[in-house]
């Protein structure tokens, strides 16, 4: 027989994962800087990882393009400004399509403001989203 303190318990755990699952599911558009990019992106967990989802993805193509999270908004950062604290998620799949990139391990999204599309090659920010 449960008690009215087990129920607690049990929603209490249930309320708390639910709540720690959350707390990294974001989701948006992006902000043109340097090429316009299409589509959406989002974050959430996915067996016990952070996954990074393009999903109607689309920009124009260049070599050296990669994904990093910045410390910087995307409305504050600039292609002069890019990769200073940020962290490098992955080198982009593709310029079009839905794409999943895995974060780096132990990273900590309260410590970032935006994703960002950088091309290193040309010192380019093509766009930023903020998180």
């Amino acid at each position: 027989m449960k008690t009215k303190s087990t129920k607690f318990i049990g929603l209490l755990f249930l309320s708390l994962l639910a709540t720690a699952s959350m707390a990294f599911a974001q989701s948006g558009s992006w902000t043109k800087k340097t090429n316009s990019i299409k589509g959406t992106w989002s974050i959430a967990a996915k067996d016990g990882k952070k996954v990074l989802s393009l999903k109607g993805f689309k920009t124009a193509t260049a070599p050296d393009l990669k994904i990093f999270l910045s410390p910087q908004s995307a409305s504050k950062v600039s292609s002069k400004t890019a990769l200073k604290g940020s962290v490098l998620v992955s080198k982009l799949k593709s310029s079009k399509g839905d794409q999943s990139y895995v974060l780096p391990a132990g990273v900590d999204l309260s410590k970032y403001k935006s994703v960002i599309i950088h091309c290193e090659k040309f010192t380019k920010l093509w766009g930023a989203a903020d998180l």
